[in-house]
């Protein structure tokens, strides 16, 4: 199995399911119920339709839940705010931290690509990676237009109520800490940039039949290298969440959470925190 790096986890916040026969769970308390969805963020025009469960849980809902407003991201203000969060602070560049042999397989790499290392010398790392990328995915045919999207336009289409967990901005600032770390990361960024195009239509099949290989082992890897990234974007999100989603199940309302599925497994995953609190979790039908 090929290896695959954090970087490209984050971009596709997905994880593998180790029992899986869905990607939708119906969360039960009494005789109210949610269901919850691991999404995607970036699929190709073949990977429609999406799995059947998500339409039957979007058609039984009465509200929409979602990380975080991706609509948000196309403000200009949203654009003005972020830039403080991708671009390295004054007097600082990608020479000065970066070392010089990761700066130099860097700009090799971003010449392979068309895009001059140059035009990007005041950008953090993390930045740069995400650009690196989220470039090399599009080449792949692979867009924006995920699951969390895709279900977001249509219940706004349709005039559905929508809640949302956090904000972009909030999402932003979890990450610029991590935006500032530079060689290790820069190096398995350009490792994955070389391996992206045997990974991804695994990562979808994964996805959608339930396996659990591929991404697992990227989740172990963040898990393993940056214990305090880990626990931020994944434990310490997921207990937040958990509160909320407690919240909508003492309500009569029916609510579908779609949420990145990088969250739904492992020990510290929202599934298993649901059920070690007595609620009833089974696949949706």
């Amino acid at each position: 199995m090929q290896k695959i790096s954090f970087s490209l986890l984050l971009i596709l916040l997905s994880i593998t399911f180790a029992f899986a026969q869905s990607s939708v769970w119906k969360i039960t308390k009494g005789e109210n119920f949610i269901y919850l969805g691991g999404s995607v963020h970036t699929l190709r025009a073949e990977d429609y339709p999406l799995p059947k469960e998500f339409d039957t849980a979007f058609d039984r809902s009465d509200v929409l839940v979602f990380e975080a407003d991706i609509d948000e991201a196309n403000n200009p203000e949203f654009i003005q705010k972020m830039a403080q969060f991708m671009i390295l602070p004054d007097g600082k560049t990608l020479k000065t931290v970066l070392g010089k042999k990761t700066y130099e397989l860097l700009e090799a790499k971003c010449k392979e690509m068309g895009m001059p290392i140059e035009l990007m010398g005041n950008f953090t790392p993390f930045a740069i990676a995400n650009i690196l990328v989220i470039a090399q995915i599009q080449k792949l045919g692979f867009t924006d237009q995920g699951v969390d999207k895709y279900y977001l336009q249509k219940a706004k289409k349709e005039g559905r109520k929508t809640e949302f967990f956090e904000t972009i901005e909030y999402q932003m600032k979890l990450f610029y800490d991590f935006g500032m770390i530079g060689d290790e990361y820069i190096l398995q960024t350009i490792d994955d940039l070389n391996i992206l195009k045997d990974v991804m239509p695994s990562i979808i099949t994964e996805w959608r039949k339930g396996t659990s290989q591929t991404i697992d082992k990227a989740t172990k890897e963040m898990k393993e290298k940056f214990p305090n990234l880990y626990k931020a974007i994944i434990v310490d999100r997921n207990k937040n969440w958990l509160t909320q989603i407690e919240k909508y199940l003492t309500t009569k309302d029916v609510e579908f959470i779609i949420v990145g599925a990088g969250h739904m497994q492992g020990d510290e995953g929202l599934l298993k925190s649901l059920k070690d609190r007595g609620y009833k979790v089974e696949y949706a039908k």
